[in-house]
């Protein structure tokens, strides 16, 4: 299998598990604004919105890794990696839109509390999605993990706070019940909270691969040390590493002893990238300029 191939089955992963997830949201989202209508349920109507919120991430994570599938043309010679990130960062947008909106929210509800109907009904609905939405966090995260898809991760920290919202739901009606209305509002500040909290590092992260940042140390620290334990590898500089979408691409110099050919040279670039390449299988490319390292007597 070439190495096209399996980014390619990376890819075509992300896309199975974005279309999945956007299935079981429009469910979930159904489910919710019908019981939320006839029981009369505020918290868990705002919570069908949020879910809808979810659709519109999902779908465009799914255009994302859509257009990352497509191959190189003369005027995106490096491929359409970074059309993930892209994704990943209108993910957060919406994730700061749907916080601001839980917050609006909770704040109304302190000064307007609702007559719920069919609170069972309701506590059932909202149980059941809080546990299909952290399933779904868990499967989203490990796929994101496994193609470092950032869409993805962003998409599970989403589903994690929609499990916190569920909760939310839970206790709105429970207090209400109770004639207690000051815990629910308090509840929907802290996941507006943690919803912003999430959609900045992610953000931050997404904004950081469309600039080019080079990735984590440790990432460039391991990539180094392949280089230079290549056998008549002499020494590395100017590494230059760059995300691009779920993918690496690697550019250094090499040195070499003063007496290695030209052709050897080149023998020794190409097992340089092949072991770059096999050992970090998120790098898409590796570029190895050749050097000589020149002993001083």
């Amino acid at each position: 299998m070439s190495a096209g191939d399996a980014k390619r089955i990376l890819l075509q992963r992300g896309i199975t598990v974005s279309r999945r997830s956007t299935f079981v949201l429009v469910v979930l989202s159904i489910a919710k604004a019908v019981v939320g209508l006839l029981s009369g349920s505020i918290a868990l109507l705002a919570d069908a919105a949020h879910t809808i919120m979810d659709i519109a991430g999902s779908v465009i994570v799914w255009l994302g890794l859509r257009l990352s599938l497509r191959k190189p043309t003369d005027l995106f010679p490096y491929g359409f990696y970074k059309a993930e990130s892209v994704c990943a960062l209108i993910v957060c947008i919406i994730m700061v839109l749907t916080g601001a909106e839980i917050l609006r929210d909770s704040i109304e509800r302190l000064y307007g509390p609702s007559v719920i109907s069919f609170r069972p009904v309701v506590i059932a609905v909202a149980i059941g999605s809080g546990f299909v939405s952290y399933f779904l966090a868990r499967y989203k995260e490990r796929a994101g993990r496994e193609i470092s898809s950032q869409g993805l991760r962003i998409e599970s920290r989403h589903s994690f706070a929609d499990v916190l919202n569920s909760g939310l739901v839970c206790g709105s009606v429970l207090f209400t019940y109770m004639g207690v209305s000051w815990v629910e509002p308090l509840a929907a500040v802290i996941i507006s909270a943690f919803i912003f909290w999430a959609a900045l590092t992610f953000g931050k992260d997404s904004i950081f691969a469309l600039m080019d940042v080079s990735p984590q140390p440790a990432i460039r620290k391991a990539i180094e040390e392949t280089i230079v334990g290549t056998p008549e590898v002499k020494g590395v500089h100017a590494l230059k590493v760059r995300r691009a979408g779920p993918f690496i691409f690697v550019e250094a110099h090499v040195e070499m002893d003063g007496r290695t050919s030209l052709e050897k040279a080149h023998a020794i670039a190409d097992e340089v990238e092949d072991r770059v390449q096999e050992k970090f299988k998120e790098v898409d490319s590796t570029t190895i300029h050749v050097g000589i390292h020149e002993k001083h007597s």
